[in-house]
Parts: C-alpha cells; sequence; structure tokens
C-alpha cells in the first residue's frame, strides 16, 4: 500500500474556491481502481492549508491516479490558488513477515488498566 500525504497552502482570498477544487479531486480519485481512501482536511492551526491523505493499493495505481485527467485538471486550476510551498511525501507500507524465530521475540504492548475495569491494549 502506499501513502500520500501532502499540504497546499492558498490565498485565503480563494480558499472556498481551492476546498472546492480539491474536494472535486478527492470525489474523483475515490472512484479510481486502487484507490483505498482520499480524505482531505484543514489543518486547525493553519486554516490556509488543505491538507490531503491517500491511500493507493499500489504504486502502479497511484501512477495511473497522476495520468488521470482529473488530475491534469486540477493541476490546471491549483496554482492560481496556492500562496506558499506545496509538500508531498508518500510512503510504502507492506505486511511485515515474520518467522517463526522472529515472532518468539516481538513484544506485546503494556495493558493499561483504567479504574473501570476496562483494559487498554
Amino acid at each position: 500500500m502506499i501513502i500520500v500525504k501532502g499540504s497546499i497552502p492558498v490565498n485565503m482570498d480563494h480558499h472556498e474556491e481551492a476546498v472546492e477544487l480539491v474536494e472535486t479531486l478527492a470525489e474523483n480519485s475515490r472512484r479510481e481502481p486502487g484507490c483505498l481512501a482520499y480524505e482531505v482536511y484543514l489543518r486547525s492551526d493553519a486554516p490556509e492549508v488543505i491538507m490531503v491523505w491517500q491511500q493507493w493499493a499500489s504504486m502502479d495505481a497511484l501512477e495511473a491516479h497522476f495520468s488521470s485527467s482529473h488530475v491534469d485538471e486540477f493541476l490546471d486550476h491549483i496554482p492560481d490558488l496556492i500562496e506558499g510551498e506545496v509538500s508531498s511525501a508518500h510512503f510504502e507500507v507492506r505486511e511485515a513477515v515474520l518467522s517463526e524465530d522472529d515472532a518468539e521475540e516481538v513484544v506485546e504492548p503494556p495493558r493499561v488498566q483504567l479504574a473501570d475495569n476496562t483494559i487498554i491494549h
């Protein structure tokens, strides 16, 4: 799985337009094969920054996304709305495969028991 985190600082005079543009991109992207999630947030400490959090089944799915017409349309319009530096990072998440020897070394997290006897793992 590929996770993409991005931030887009926008000019507050065009904030509503920028949010709509990013939300449209997200809606279209969610329909793409291999898109597991595409979420849009506004930073609470910097509301001019639009955050996107994406999950893709594979790098191939993400690359196909970058070639889509709705990404092209987004890229045609967003530059006029940006104020600052856009940042993006992607991470590959792979399932850990443990041998029997490795499994013996895995340490369970401590349990915490609350006053009402609820146990948190």
